[in-house]
């Protein structure tokens, strides 16, 4: 339990701060399900526009520190695959 004035002011910034983190994740985590509700729909053109949207949002929130490089690679690697897939179709 914070005892001092600039401990609790921490706390404050960190409960701030951790809402708006989860926020973005979920705005990504939606934005993820509706290129793979495009990618089940067998549609790529949408799925493409949708993807290119993705990307911007997610190197933004890999220079915040809020998904890791790694996570963001591999995001973007496994949907992109499986839109080409559909192409191959």
């Amino acid at each position: 339990m914070a005892n001092t004035s600039s401990a609790k002011k921490r706390t404050r910034v960190i409960d701030r701060k951790t809402k708006t983190r989860e926020m973005q994740k979920s705005k990504i985590r939606t934005l993820i399900k509706n290129v793979e509700s495009s990618i089940i729909k067998k549609d790529q053109k949408s799925a493409m526009d949708q993807l290119k949207k993705i990307d911007s949002k997610l190197q933004a929130a890999g220079n915040k520190k809020i998904l890791t490089k790694q996570k963001i690679s591999r995001i973007q690697k496994r949907l992109n695959s499986r839109i080409v897939a559909i192409a191959k179709k």
